[in-house]
C-alpha cells in the first residue's frame, strides 16, 4: 500500500510541469512520506492490479494549524467525472494533500494554491468549500471568488455555502450578486427574513468599504420591504454606521407595517434624540408614551423608556419610569434588578436599594443584589450591614470580591481574627493561582490596616516562596517593607518586579519617589518616573511624582505645570501638599495657602497637609 501510494504521488509530481512551488512541494512529499511511514509500513502491499474509476484514499486527515477553518476532509474525494484519466486523479489527490500538509506546516498561501487547483478539478462539494475557506483566510479574493461559485454550484441548498458566497462577493464590492447570496440565505434558512439577514449583513459590512455597505442595506432594504423585523434591523445596521437617514427611513417603514412594534419605536426615538432626523425632545417622546398607555404590560417598553429617559439626561422622568416598574411588576426579579441597576447609574440610592431588596428576597439574582446592597451600606459607612450582604453573597462573579471586602471590613471594625479566619476558609477552598493571590493579598492588607507589619510581611514572603515570581506579592511587601523601614526589601522587590515586567508603572514609580522624597540618586528616579510616566501619562499620582522630582532638581516651571495637571485629575491632600510648596517657594504664596485651605477643608487630620503648612505659615 505504502509504495503504491507513493508511486502515485510522484506519477502525480512527474505529470506536473516544474514551476515555482516545486521545491516546495518536494519538501511537502517529503513531510508526507515521513508521515505515512510509521503508519503503513506495517500494511501488507497489496497485487498491482489496474486503479479503478473511483479512486479514494483514505485515512489521510490533516488539520490546517491554527487556521480556524474546521476539520480537515476525513477522506479524499472520488473523481467523479468518468472521464479523469489515473493521471488527472493522481494531480487531484495530489493538489488535496499538498493543501493539507502545507496547512500543517504554516504555509497558507501554498495550501490555498493547491485547494484552489483541486476545486476546479473535483465535483466534490467538500474540496471547494475548503479552497474557499483557505483563500478567504489568505485573503485572496481572486480564488475565493471562484472556489466559492464552486461550492454553491455543486451543493446548491448548502447554507453556509451562500453566506461564505455573500463575504466574497461583498469584499470584491459586487452588491448585486452579494444581495442574490444572501436572498439564497434566507430562501434556505427557517424562519422570517428579520431574524436572518441582521446577523448576517453585520457579519459582511466590515469587510465591505463604506459605499459597497451603504449600497448592500439600501439594496436589502428594497427587497424586503414588507418585513418589519428586516427593516428595523437595517436601521439598526444605518444607525451604527452613521447612516442616520437611511436608518430613519427603515425605522418608518418597520412601523408603517407594525406601530406596535416598541422596540422600534424606542430606536426612532433615540436617533431622533440624537438629532439624526432634525426632530427630537418631548417629540421623540410621544409615540413610545402613547405606546405604553394602550401596552401598561409591555415590562421591556418600561425598562427600554427609562433606559432611553436616563440616557437622553431626564433623569426625573427616568425615575418615574422606574417607579412604574417596581408598582406594576413587583415579582419579576428580572425587571426589578434591572431597576436596580439603572436606580444606581441614575444615583438614586435609596430607590436602588429599594429595588435590589426585593430581588434579595426573590429567587433569583440573590448574590448580584446583595452585593449591590452591601456596596450602598458600604459607601454609607454602615460596615456590619455591608458584612452581613456581602457574606450573603454564595456565588457568582463576585462571590471573591464580596467574601474579600467582607474580610477587610471584619477589619476595619476591629474584629481582626474574624476578617482573618474568612480568608483562611477561602483559601482553603480554592486551587486556583490568581484567587489564592488575591487572598494573600487581601490578608496582607487586613494585618497591616491593623499595624501588624512584621506578621504581614511574613505573609507575603511566605507567598513568594510559592509563587516567586508573582509581581503582585512582590509589589505588596515592597510596601510593607517600607513601612518597617526595610530598604533593602523594598527595593530589591520593586527592581525584581521591574526586570520581571519593565512596563509595571506602578514599581517604576514607587521607586522613582521613594528615591525623589529622600533626595537620593534623582538621576536614577528620574529615569524611573519618565518611563512610569510614558506608560501611564493620566495617571495622577505618577504625574504628581515626576512633578515633585523637578521641584527637588530645581526645575520649578515644570514642576507647577505637573502638579497642576495632577491636582486638577485628582485632589488629593498629598498632591495639594507639594502643588503649594512649590507654589510658595516660587512666590505665589497666595495661591498656595488657598491650594492648602481647600484641601485642609476635605481632609483636615491629614498629616504631610498640616505639617506642609506649619513649615510655611507662621
Amino acid at each position: 500500500m505504502y509504495r503504491c501510494f507513493v508511486t502515485l504521488i510522484i506519477g502525480g509530481i512527474s505529470g506536473r510541469h516544474y514551476g515555482k512551488r516545486l521545491i516546495v512541494r518536494k519538501i511537502i512529499l517529503f513531510s508526507l512520506v515521513s508521515l505515512l511511514a510509521g503508519a503503513c509500513s506495517t500494511v501488507p502491499e497489496p497485487q498491482i492490479s489496474a486503479p479503478e474509476p473511483d479512486l479514494a484514499v483514505k485515512n489521510t486527515s490533516v488539520v490546517v494549524a491554527d487556521s480556524g477553518l474546521g476539520n480537515s476532509i476525513d477522506s479524499l474525494p472520488a473523481a467523479t467525472a468518468p472521464q479523469m484519466t489515473v493521471s488527472e486523479q493522481s494531480d487531484l489527490v495530489f493538489s488535496i494533500l499538498s493543501g493539507e500538509i502545507a496547512g500543517r506546516l504554516g504555509l497558507v498561501e501554498l495550501a490555498s494554491d493547491n485547494y484552489y487547483d483541486a476545486s476546479v478539478a473535483s465535483d466534490d462539494p467538500r474540496v471547494s468549500e475548503r479552497a474557499t475557506k483557505l483563500a478567504l483566510f489568505a485573503k485572496n479574493l481572486q480564488q475565493a471568488a471562484p472556489a466559492s461559485l464552486r461550492w454553491v454550484e455543486l451543493a446548491p441548498e448548502n447554507l453556509e455555502a451562500w453566506q461564505q458566497r455573500a463575504r466574497v462577493l461583498i469584499q470584491l464590492d459586487d452588491v448585486e450578486q452579494a444581495t442574490f447570496a444572501i436572498e439564497q440565505v434566507v430562501e434556505l434558512s427557517v424562519g422570517e427574513p428579520g431574524s436572518v439577514i441582521p446577523p448576517l449583513v453585520a457579519s459582511v459590512l466590515p469587510q465591505a468599504d463604506t459605499a459597497a455597505a451603504s449600497q448592500l442595506l439600501r439594496e436589502l432594504a428594497e427587497r424586503f420591504a414588507d418585513s418589519a423585523h428586516t427593516q428595523h434591523g437595517i436601521g439598526q445596521l444605518a444607525l451604527s454606521r452613521g447612516e442616520h437617514q437611511l436608518a430613519s427611513q427603515a425605522f418608518e417603514r418597520a412601523l408603517a407595517i407594525n406601530p406596535n412594534d416598541a422596540v422600534t419605536l424606542l430606536a426612532r426615538a433615540r436617533l431622533q434624540l440624537s438629532g439624526g432626523t432634525g426632530t427630537g425632545g418631548e417629540q421623540a417622546f410621544e409615540p413610545v408614551q402613547q405606546y405604553l398607555a394602550r401596552s401598561p404590560e409591555d415590562l421591556d417598553a418600561h425598562i427600554g423608556f427609562a433606559q432611553l429617559l436616563a440616557d437622553s439626561g431626564n433623569a426625573d422622568e427616568a425615575a418615574e419610569q422606574l417607579e412604574v416598574i417596581y408598582n406594576n411588576f413587583p415579582g419579576d426579579a428580572d425587571a426589578l434588578y434591572t431597576a436596580g441597576l439603572l436606580a444606581l447609574e441614575l444615583r438614586r440610592i435609596d430607590n436602588a436599594e429599594r429595588y435590589l431588596s426585593s430581588v434579595a428576597a426573590l429567587d433569583k439574582h440573590q448574590d448580584e443584589a446583595n452585593f449591590y446592597l452591601a456596596q450602598i451600606a458600604d459607601s454609607k459607612s454602615d460596615y456590619q450591614i455591608a458584612i452581613d450582604r456581602y457574606r450573603e453573597v454564595q456565588g457568582g462573579e463576585q462571590y471573591y470580591s464580596a467574601q474579600i471586602r467582607a474580610a477587610e471590613l471584619h477589619g476595619l471594625v476591629g474584629e481582626v481574627e474574624a476578617g482573618r479566619e474568612l480568608l483562611t476558609q477561602l483559601k482553603s477552598g480554592t486551587s486556583d493561582r490568581t484567587t489564592t493571590i488575591e487572598l494573600i493579598n487581601a490578608e496582607s492588607r487586613l494585618l497591616t490596616f491593623d499595624g501588624q507589619y512584621e506578621e504581614s510581611l511574613q505573609l507575603l514572603s511566605d507567598g513568594i516562596k510559592q509563587y516567586s515570581d508573582e509581581t503582585g506579592l512582590l509589589y505588596s511587601r515592597a510596601l510593607v517593607a517600607e513601612r518597617l523601614n526595610n530598604r533593602a526589601v523594598f527595593e530589591t522587590d520593586l527592581k525584581r518586579i521591574i526586570d520581571i515586567q519593565p512596563d509595571h508603572s506602578h514599581a517604576l514609580n514607587a521607586l522613582g519617589y521613594f528615591l525623589t522624597n529622600r533626595n537620593e540618586r534623582l538621576d536614577e528616579a528620574e529615569e524611573y518616573l519618565l518611563r512610569a510616566h510614558e506608560l501611564s501619562p493620566d495617571d495622577a499620582a505618577i504625574t504628581d511624582s515626576l512633578g515633585w522630582l523637578y521641584y527637588q532638581l530645581g526645575r520649578y516651571v515644570e514642576s507647577l505645570q505637573l502638579l497642576k495637571q495632577a491636582y486638577a485629575a485628582l485632589p488629593d491632600p498629598e498632591i495639594a501638599a507639594h502643588l503649594g510648596e512649590v507654589l510658595w517657594v516660587s512666590g505665589d504664596q497666595e495661591q498656595a495657602t488657598k491650594v492648602w485651605q481647600e484641601a485642609l477643608r476635605e481632609t483636615p487630620g491629614d498629616d504631610l497637609l498640616n505639617r506642609v503648612m506649619k513649615k510655611y505659615i507662621r
